[in-house]
């Protein structure tokens, strides 16, 4: 099946089939904006050159929401309201994806203007790749899509590989995947009490789920991953990001920083950088660094003191434009002076005063 690109309308899809011209709506109900708009395109598709034609209706919800029967009812009386009958005279299948569903209550959803063209045609399944049955086959990418569409249909972008604002900002100034991820330790304060903890990776299945329920903003679910998974997704959203947390400038410079700097000079570079980043940078590097903070506490139990939390997280938050051998060689360095930043976040974010002379010449020293 060819999925043709008709997303002008949030909720509704216009799906055609290889093996000919035999039309197939999906509507996505969570994700309907207007239904009066739905009702108008739906009605221009009915009226188009396969006005004889027989066709589908697909009914359903995201793959991770449940569809309720009264969510259906309410679109059936909207569109009988907006459709004229004769349209619905050439419905070959009304097909609801839902297990929260069962066949009498569908048949009793329907308005009694279509229950006798309606009645025989309504057919029930529980998920959306048993589409099959009724020769409708959705391949995997599809119901992925479904899975994750958005409300608007832009072309989604990865969840890896963005830059940190371009994630979806929680009221607390961080993106809402890390607010989720750092509730989550909250709540399981003992995952970070694990041995060795941020360093064993998860199931890459499990990692590729938890993805893609993020990427659709489905955070709840996160109790139901085991805690390696999450972890794995916490570090590689980080060391993927577009751009560093800190600039790439701040690399190159730290790279070549003598590792017996004195402390009141690393803090004060520290500083002029944190003057120059963006709001929600500096309120992520605060959030994580309390977090790696905390689980220091418990170096006697999880074996990571702030050493080894730096080992793990510089990479995440500092890193070279184009890697080099220096960049190799002057790692342990930025794990040094990222120990340190750890250690004394709180002093940079206090008070912030940027100084408008150039980095170079506030960082010689």
């Amino acid at each position: 099946m060819q999925q043709q690109k008709s997303y002008q309308i949030p909720g509704l899809l216009k799906i055609g089939l290889q093996n000919g011209n035999y039309p197939i709506y999906i509507l996505i109900l969570n994700q309907i904006q207007n239904m009066k708009e739905v009702c108008l395109k739906m009605n221009q598709y009915l009226q188009t050159i396969n006005a004889f034609n027989s066709y589908t209706w697909v009914i359903c919800n995201q793959q991770t929401l449940k569809l309720e029967i009264k969510e259906v009812k309410q679109m059936l009386n909207s569109f009988c309201k907006n459709i004229p009958l004769q349209q619905f005279q050439r419905i070959e299948k009304l097909i609801i994806v839902s297990d929260a569903i069962q066949q009498q209550q569908a048949i009793d959803a329907i308005p009694s203007a279509w229950s006798k063209i309606l009645t025989n045609k309504i057919h029930l399944v529980l998920k959306l790749n048993e589409l099959m049955i009724h020769k409708i086959e959705l391949t995997q990418n599809q119901i992925d899509f479904l899975s994750r569409i958005n409300n608007t249909y832009q072309e989604e972008i990865p969840f890896y590989g963005r830059d940190i604002s371009e994630y979806p900002i929680s009221q607390t100034g961080v993106p809402e995947f890390l607010d989720a991820i750092l509730q989550y330790y909250e709540r399981h304060d003992d995952y970070l009490r694990k041995q060795g903890v941020f360093r064993i990776s998860g199931s890459i299945q499990q990692e590729q789920s938890l993805v893609q329920q993020f990427q659709i903003r489905n955070y709840s679910v996160i109790d139901e991953y085991d805690p390696d998974v999450v972890s794995t997704v916490f570090k590689n959203v980080l060391c993927q990001l577009k751009k560093p947390i800190f600039p790439f400038e701040m690399y190159d410079i730290l790279k070549e920083t003598e590792i017996n700097i004195s402390k009141e000079k690393l803090l004060e570079m520290f500083q002029v950088f944190f003057a120059y980043m963006p709001e929600v940078n500096r309120k992520t590097t605060k959030r994580i660094a309390e977090l790696l903070f905390h689980v220091a506490d418990y170096e006697s139990e999880n074996l990571m003191g702030l050493h080894n939390l730096s080992i793990v997280f510089a990479p995440c938050f500092l890193r070279s434009e184009q890697a080099d051998l220096s960049d190799f060689q002057g790692a342990k360095i930025v794990v040094h002076h990222f120990n340190l930043l750890v250690q004394n976040v709180e002093y940079f974010l206090q008070e912030i005063k940027p100084n408008r002379n150039s980095i170079s010449q506030k960082l010689s020293l």
